[in-house]
């Protein structure tokens, strides 16, 4: 992912538009996560919070045009940052008349807007939406729940050199897949790094109960926030 950020930042940098994105992969939850992961690193490295990144969230229904213009009506508003992002996820579930109203802004998203999208293909997307978006192909096969963002946030946390998990957790509105990814990864530093051995089984019970909707999944946050410090 690191090439695609490269590629928006030359963009950025010279104050053009940037196409949107289309992420393809056979397993879309592990699409949507390295998407949100890269959506997040970017806004990172400009100092961006994440408030500004907008996700349309799969829920497996169609979007319809009403829901999809109140959707990207934000991108008519020019944000105090260098730009904002927009994330719809599984492009299939528009319907035609949704497709046809996002072709105006496909084709001109302006210079303040960065919008991705995520598909399990090319198919059920219309001709009109994959000639205006740059499609990047994920091999999901081999594809492991590391997240660089969140394994970095750790480190940092853990060695008493930052708060800015803290901060990242506190500052903004997360849904439960964040909590989720965060548990993960808490899981891949402990095992790399020999350390919170002890914790290990603890955190397992706690990351399957929250998937499970057994357990409060902030509540469980702050609870390993504290005892990981």
């Amino acid at each position: 992912m690191d090439n695609i950020i490269s590629k928006i930042k030359e963009k950025l940098n010279k104050g053009e538009e940037v196409s949107p994105f289309l992420f393809i992969g056979k397993n879309l939850e592990i699409v949507n996560q390295k998407v949100l992961s890269l959506a997040k690193d970017l806004l990172k490295q400009y100092d961006i919070p994440n408030v500004y990144l907008y996700t349309l969230i799969d829920n497996g229904e169609t979007i319809k045009v009403k829901e999809i213009k109140e959707f990207m009506n934000y991108t008519n508003s020019k944000p105090p940052f260098r730009f904002q992002i927009f994330f719809i996820e599984n492009i299939s579930r528009l319907n035609i008349a949704s497709s046809n109203s996002l072709l105006k802004i496909f084709e001109e998203p302006g210079a303040q807007n960065i919008i991705f999208t995520s598909n399990a293909g090319e198919n059920n997307i219309l001709d009109t939406i994959i000639s205006r978006v740059q499609i990047i192909q994920i091999n999901t096969n081999d594809i492991k729940k590391e997240d660089q963002f969140y394994l970095s946030l750790i480190k940092s946390y853990t060695n008493k050199e930052s708060d800015e998990l803290l901060n990242y957790f506190f500052k903004n509105k997360l849904e439960k897949i964040d909590y989720i990814n965060f548990l993960e990864n808490l899981i891949i530093y402990a095992k790399k790094n020999l350390v919170l051995i002890d914790f290990l089984e603890e955190i397992l019970e706690d990351l399957n109960g929250i998937k499970q909707n057994n357990l409060n999944a902030k509540y469980i946050i702050d609870k390993w926030l504290l005892k990981i410090k």
